[in-house]
């Protein structure tokens, strides 16, 4: 009879720890929902949308219409970590602002996109690198 209550015992703590160490920890992916990219994030992720529309577009051998008018606004985006106030980050962006009215006077608009992702490459080879990947493929 001692062995079973004994027994009994070390399964209710064994269960009570196992309980204990579950309740305690938290869903990851919580904290990632909770993420706000900041203005210069977003602005790029629709940069990217832009940039793969635009491939496909010259691909297809038709003319890029417009860019959107608020990308020439970069310099004045908030990022994460306040590149944006550095003067290496504001030193890269005419070179983009440049790409993009190259591509907008409609005057050799695959030289100006490329110009445009070449100007991306730059800066993302100085600040967060880790969009190069995506970079790369446009």
């Amino acid at each position: 009879m001692k062995n079973n209550n004994r027994i009994l015992k070390y399964c209710i703590i064994l269960v009570l720890s196992i309980v204990s160490v579950a309740c305690g920890q938290t869903n990851t992916n919580q904290k990632a929902d909770m993420y706000e990219a900041s203005e210069l994030s977003a602005m790029m992720r629709e940069m990217v949308i832009f940039s793969k529309e635009a491939k496909a577009t010259l691909a297809a051998g038709d003319t890029i219409h417009e860019v959107p008018k608020h990308f020439y606004d970069l310099a004045t985006q908030t990022a994460t970590r306040g590149e944006h106030l550095e003067g290496a980050f504001l030193a890269m962006v005419p070179a983009y602002i440049q790409a993009l009215k190259g591509i907008e006077r409609r005057d050799s608009q695959q030289y100006y996109y490329d110009a445009s992702i070449l100007a991306c490459k730059s800066c993302h080879g100085v600040y967060c690198g880790g969009p190069l990947d995506v970079i790369n493929q446009l």
